[in-house]
């Protein structure tokens, strides 16, 4: 049995192949979904637009962006092109 530390809320939890406990895993399930969904409904969104909307913090969302889950135009001002699945 492995352990490790949540790289999301830094606690102890058995290692099951996710960098996340159970709970963030859980959690961080439903806000990307919500990240996702509001991405593919409005093209060409900021970060910010979706924070303010979703109520997900910029962090996480910029935590998408660098697990590569949701891309990024850094051409046209930081704006949300799609998300990668």
């Amino acid at each position: 049995m492995s352990y490790d530390i949540c790289s999301i809320c830094g606690r102890f939890f058995d290692k099951s192949g996710r960098n996340y406990c159970d709970e963030c895993y859980e959690k961080d399930k439903v806000e990307y979904k919500a990240v996702r969904d509001y991405v593919i409904q409005h093209k060409g969104c900021t970060v910010m637009e979706v924070s303010t909307i979703t109520g997900i913090s910029v962090k996480t969302i910029y935590r998408y962006i660098n697990e590569g889950r949701i891309e990024i135009d850094e051409k046209s001002h930081n704006k949300l092109i799609r998300p990668i699945d």
